[in-house]
């Protein structure tokens, strides 16, 4: 009897020990193999989260940017060359209310770049109507003022913008100039 009962003792023993060598290997291989996982990914590695952050918000806002339509800015006059457009016939229009006749001959002028011209120059009948209604809106009364010219030639730069941004999402006259102007 005394003898069963050591040997059940020394077997209890081994399985004990024998459970905790185990459950130690795998532990063991449990946190080598994360490990090795996080090795060969380059987990170890990378730049800090923060950074590939704001990397990734840098790309975002530039891509952002791109997509969006290119607005021209108003450049510099004095580094740019100033372009212009004469009409080669004169417009003539009757004095609003009035018995008068007034013809001027037009030139548009710009700072911008030649598109502004070639616009002018592919809608040209539009700008046209455009200069002679608004030289048409003139009346006696107006032509007795000082500054009679001025306000034409700031209407008649309204009117003209205001169709090419129409037609061409764009105005870009700058000013009117009457190289010739009668009435009569």
């Amino acid at each position: 009897m005394a003898d069963e009962e050591i040997q059940e003792g020394s077997e209890s023993k081994l399985p004990i020990k024998l459970i905790a060598i185990v459950a130690v290997v795998g532990v063991l291989l449990t946190v080598g193999t994360v490990l090795g996982t996080l090795f060969i990914t380059g987990y170890f590695s990378q730049e800090p989260m923060v950074e590939i952050a704001d990397e990734a918000e840098a790309e975002v806002e530039e891509e952002v940017e791109n997509l969006g339509p290119n607005l021209m800015e108003t450049p510099n006059p004095s580094r740019l060359d100033t372009l212009y457009h004469r009409f080669e016939t004169p417009f003539t229009v009757n004095v609003s209310q009035s018995r008068m006749v007034m013809q001027a001959s037009v030139t548009l002028m710009t700072h911008y770049d030649q598109l502004v011209i070639d616009n002018v120059l592919g809608n040209e009948d539009a700008v046209k109507a455009a200069i002679n209604e608004a030289l048409s809106e003139t009346t006696e009364a107006e032509v007795a003022l000082p500054n009679f010219r001025a306000a034409v030639e700031e209407r008649v730069r309204i009117r003209v913008n205001a169709m090419l941004e129409r037609l061409e999402d764009f105005g870009g006259i700058e000013s009117i100039l009457f190289t010739e102007f009668l009435v009569q």
